[in-house]
C-alpha cells in the first residue's frame, strides 16, 4: 500500500474539513526492533475514534489496543458532579425530562469510561480515581497532549532499518507524523526512580543498546553499564530527531544534555550538542574497567511527555565528516570518511549519470549501520582546492561554471580562488556547506575592478517574514550566497572563510561559482491532504526564484488518476505565491493517490520544469515556522460523499476580471446532503486586497409551493453567490487564483467545504 510504503507526510483533514483535526505530540517509545512486538503510547488531541495507525515502509504492522483521556483533575470533578447531580434530581421525573437526565449520565459515564488512570483504579470509585489524579509536579497536565492511544507494533525480522513516520487515521482525518525508528539494536525502557545517580538499585543496561525514556520537569535519568578499557564508546541520542519542532516550547525542541560518572561519581564526560546540531552525541574513550553511569536531562530542566529521547550506546561505528562533500554526477567518486569505530575510512565507487540531488552516504559494522551523511551530486562540473591559495598572490585559478570541493583547515584559514569576469556579466556564488553537515559558518567575499571595496555575504535567509522556506530542519542559515553584475572587465577574486576563523578537517564547502543562471524551486504545501467523493482539496505553491528569475510558472498535475481535476493554477511574474485545488469524482476506487505536481516556465528562451516539493509549515518555539519537506504528496482518499460540493461559475474565457475599486458578483451552483440548510462562503488565503463583500450558498428554489404553503426547493441543488472587491495594493495586470470555501456550523464544531480555484485577474476601473 503506497500510503504506508512511502509517505513522509503531514496530514490533515480537508475536503471534509474540520476545525480541530487530530494531532499528534509523541509516541513512546519511538521506535523498536527488528523481530519484536511492543506496546506503544501515542499522545496528542482529538484521537477519538481512531480507526488505523500507519507507519511507512514494509515490515512494521500497528494494532490499536484501546483509546483514553488525560482529563485535567477539575474537568474529571465536575464528571462526577454531572452524575451526581442528575441522579439525585432523576426520582419521580418522566418524559423528556428524564430522557434528558438519563443522557447526561450516560454521557458522563462514557467520558468516565475513557478516563486515563493507572492499572487497577476503579473508575467508580471516585475517591480512588481523584487520588489517582493528585497534582504531581512531574505530571502537569497539557490539553495538546491528553488523548492517548495505546497500540502494539510488531516489527518483522527482515523489516528494513531506518527511520519511518507514524501517524493516526481518526474520522476527522489523518494526523501530522512523527519520527519512528527502526533498528537492530536490543531495545530496553528506563524504569523510574532513576533521578540519582548513585543509588544501588540504578537501572542497569547491556551494551550495545537502545534506551528509550521520556523527560518530566526537572527530571534526570541514569543507567548504568559495564565497560572495558580501550573501547572507544559512542553515547549517540535522538531527542531533537524523533520530534523536530516543539511550537509551544523555547527554544522550540528538547534540548538533551548527557553526561558520563564512573564508580565514585565523578563526572568524566558531558556533550550538550553535537556541532551545530542540539541532539549531543559523546564520545568516551575508556580508561579502565568498570561500571559507569549515563545521564540525561534537558539543559534547563524542563520536560513532558513529548520530551521522548532514544539513545544508542555501544561501541558502535559513528562519521563525524566526510570528505568530499559531493561529486559531479556519472564520475567516480573517492570519499575519505572520519569518526569513531569504522570499518574502513574510503568509500569508492562510481556514481550514476542521473538521479537525486543528495544521496547519504553511511558504514555498517558487525550489522549495526552508522549515522547517515549527506553527500551532493551536481550537474557541473568540479574540482579540488589546491593549497596554498591563502592570498591573491596564490590565489587558485579556475574557469567558471564550477563547482569546487574545499575545507577551511586550520583557523584562520581562507580559500581565494581568481577568474576573468567581463563587463555586463552576472556571477552566482553559492556556498553549501552548512546544509551537508558541515560545521563551517561560511563568509565569501568578491574582490575585483569596479569594486571601491569588497562586496561580503555572510548567512544567507530564503524567508517571508517569519516562514523560513527553504532551510527544513536547520534554524542557523550559515551558508553564504551573492549575486553580481560586473561593471568592469579582468580578474576578479573570491575568498572563503569561517566567520569566527575557525577551522578544521570537519570545516568542509562547496563552492560554486558560474555565471548566473536564472531558475526556480517549488514548495506545494500541505504535503497530505483528506479528500472525499465530489470534494475538493486546495494547496499553496511557493516559488524560490534563483539568479534573477522572474517568469510565471505553469502549474501541471502528473499521474492524477482519471476524474480528479486540478484547476488551473499560474504563479505570475512577479509573485512568489497562488494557491490551486483538486476535486475528486464521486465514485473513488484507489485508497491513496500520489500526483506529482510540475512548474513549467521559460528560461533564457528553454522550456524547463521544475518537481514542486511536498512540504509542511511548522512552528519552532510560538514564532518561527520552517518548510519542513516531504517525501511525496498523498491524498488519502475517504468513503463518505462530501455533504457539500459547490463550484463558482466562471466566465467562458475561463479567468475573472476584478476591477480595482469595484465590486463584481459570482454565482455559485452545487450539491448538498441531508442536514445543511446553508452557509457563508468565505476565502482561503486570500492575496491582500481582495476581500468579500457579502456571501452565501444554501438550497435552491424551485417553481411553486408545497401544499402547506412553504417554498420549494430541488432536491439536493445548491445555489448562492459571492461578491468581492479588489483594492490597493493590487494593480492592473496582477492575477492569480482565489480559492472559495463553504463555513458550515455543527453545534460547536466548524467544517469547511473547498470549491474548485478560480482564476483572476485585476484590471483597471472602468469609471
Amino acid at each position: 500500500m503506497k500510503l504506508i510504503c512511502k509517505m513522509l507526510i503531514i496530514l490533515f483533514f480537508a475536503g471534509l474539513a474540520s476545525a480541530e483535526p487530530p494531532h499528534i505530540g509523541y509516541a513512546y517509545p519511538a521506535g523498536g526492533q527488528q523481530g519484536t512486538t511492543f506496546r506503544v503510547m501515542i499522545g496528542g488531541q482529538y484521537l477519538q475514534g481512531s480507526s488505523k495507525v500507519f507507519v511507512n515502509g514494509e515490515g512494521v504492522r500497528v494494532n490499536i489496543v484501546k483509546h483514553t483521556v488525560k482529563y485535567e483533575s477539575k474537568r474529571l470533578r465536575q464528571i462526577f458532579r454531572n452524575i451526581e447531580n442528575a441522579q439525585a434530581t432523576i426520582k419521580g421525573k418522566e418524559g423528556s425530562e428524564l430522557e434528558k437526565l438519563r443522557r447526561r449520565i450516560m454521557q458522563s459515564e462514557q467520558q468516565l469510561a475513557i478516563a486515563e488512570l493507572p492499572e487497577g483504579v476503579d473508575i467508580t470509585h471516585k475517591k480512588a480515581v481523584m487520588n489517582a489524579y493528585r497534582f504531581n509536579i512531574k505530571k502537569q497536565f497539557n490539553p495538546q497532549l491528553a488523548d492517548r492511544l495505546r497500540v502494539d507494533i510488531t516489527i518483522d525480522q527482515n523489516a528494513p532499518i531506518g527511520e519511518r513516520e507514524l501517524r493516526v487515521d481518526t474520522p476527522k482525518g489523518l494526523s501530522n507524523p512523527l519520527y519512528f525508528q527502526v533498528g537492530m539494536l536490543p531495545e530496553v525502557q528506563e524504569v523510574e526512580p532513576n533521578d540519582d545517580h548513585m543509588i544501588p538499585s540504578l537501572q542497569e543496561i547491556l551494551v550495545p543498546s537502545i534506551i528509550n525514556g521520556q523527560i518530566s520537569p526537572g527530571d534526570i535519568d541514569h543507567f548504568r553499564f559495564k565497560a572495558q578499557k580501550g573501547q572507544s564508546i559512542v553515547v549517540d541520542v535522538s531527542a531533537r530527531k524523533i520530534i523536530p519542532y516543539l511550537a509551544d516550547a523555547v527554544p522550540g525542541w528538547f534540548q538533551a544534555v548527557v553526561a558520563l560518572y564512573d564508580e565514585e561519581g565523578r563526572e568524566v564526560a558531558y556533550q550538550d550538542d553535537y556541532k551545530f546540531n542540539p541532539d549531543p552525541v559523546l564520545f568516551f574513550d575508556v580508561p579502565k574497567n568498570g561500571i559507569y553511569t549515563l545521564s540525561i536531562k534537558d539543559a534547563i530542566y524542563r520536560g513532558r511527555e513529548d520530551f521522548v529521547y532514544r539513545i544508542a550506546v555501544g561501541e558502535l561505528p559513528f562519521i563525524t565528516s566526510i570528505f568530499p562533500l559531493g561529486a559531479e554526477q556519472g564520475k567516480d567518486v573517492d570519499i575519505t570518511l572520519t569518526g569513531k569505530n569504522l570499518p574502513k575510512m574510503r568509500l569508492v565507487g562510481r556514481l550514476p549519470n542521473a538521479g537525486r540531488e543528495v544521496r547519504n552516504v553511511s558504514v555498517n559494522k558487525s550489522g549495526y549501520r552508522s549515522n547517515q551523511m549527506p553527500f551532493a551530486i551536481s550537474e557541473t562540473k568540479e574540482v579540488f582546492e589546491v593549497e596554498p591559495n591563502n592570498s591573491m598572490e596564490e590565489a587558485q585559478s579556475i574557469l567558471q561554471p564550477l563547482t569546487i570541493n574545499g575545507r577551511i583547515q586550520q583557523v584562520g584559514d581562507v580559500d581565494i580562488f581568481s577568474f576573468h569576469g567581463r563587463k555586463g556579466d552576472s556571477i552566482s556564488v553559492e556556498v553549501i556547506a552548512r546544509r551537508l553537515n558541515s560545521p563551517l559558518d561560511s563568509v565569501v567575499s568578491l574582490i575585483g575592478p569596479g569594486l571601491k571595496i569588497p562586496i561580503r555575504v555572510d548567512d544567507y535567509v530564503d524567508s517571508s517574514g517569519h516562514l523560513f522556506l527553504g532551510s527544513g530542519l536547520i534554524t542557523h542559515h550559515a551558508d553564504s550566497y551573492l549575486l553580481h553584475k560586473f561593471s568592469d572587465t579582468g580578474t576578479y577574486y573570491v575568498k572563503i572563510g569561517d566567520t569566527q576563523s575557525k577551522g578544521g578537517n570537519d570545516y568542509s564547502y562547496r563552492l560554486n561559482i558560474r555565471p548566473a543562471i536564472p531558475d526556480f524551486k517549488l514548495r506545494m504545501e500541505p504535503s497530505g491532504i483528506h479528500l472525499a467523493p465530489g470534494g475538493t482539496v486546495a494547496f499553496t505553491v511557493r516559488a524560490l526564484r534563483l539568479d534573477g528569475f522572474n517568469e510565471r510558472i505553469e502549474l501541471e498535475a502528473k499521474d492524477l488518476p482519471s476524474g480528479f481535476e486540478m484547476s488551473r493554477a499560474v504563479i505570475p511574474s512577479g509573485s512568489d505565491t497562488t494557491r490551486f485545488t483538486i476535486t475528486a469524482p464521486k465514485e473513488i476506487l484507489k485508497k491513496v493517490i500520489s500526483p506529482e505536481i510540475t512548474g513549467r516556465a521559460m528560461v533564457d528562451g528553454t522550456s524547463v520544469i521544475r518537481v514542486a516539493l511536498p512540504v509542511d509549515d511548522t512552528m519552532q518555539a510560538f514564532l518561527y515556522r520552517h518548510l519542513v519537506p516531504a517525501q511525496e504528496l498523498a491524498l488519502a482518499l475517504v468513503s463518505e460523499l462530501t455533504s457539500l460540493s459547490f463550484e463558482v461559475k466562471v466566465p467562458h474565457a475561463g479567468v475573472v476580471e476584478l476591477p480595482v475599486g469595484e465590486e463584481i458578483t459570482l454565482y455559485v451552483k452545487g450539491h448538498f446532503q441531508k442536514g445543511i440548510m446553508g452557509a457563508k462562503l468565505k476565502l482561503d488565503h486570500p492575496p491582500e486586497g481582495i476581500s468579500v463583500v457579502k456571501s452565501w450558498v444554501g438550497r435552491k428554489k424551485t417553481p411553486g409551493k408545497t401544499a402547506s404553503g412553504k417554498p420549494k426547493y430541488e432536491k439536493g441543488m445548491a445555489t448562492g453567490q459571492i461578491t468581492l472587491k479588489a483594492e490597493e495594493p493590487l494593480r492592473p495586470g496582477f492575477k492569480t487564483s482565489l480559492v472559495v470555501v463553504a463555513e458550515v456550523k455543527k453545534g460547536r464544531e466548524i467544517i469547511l467545504y473547498t470549491a474548485p480555484a478560480i482564476p483572476i485577474k485585476i484590471i483597471k476601473s472602468k469609471n
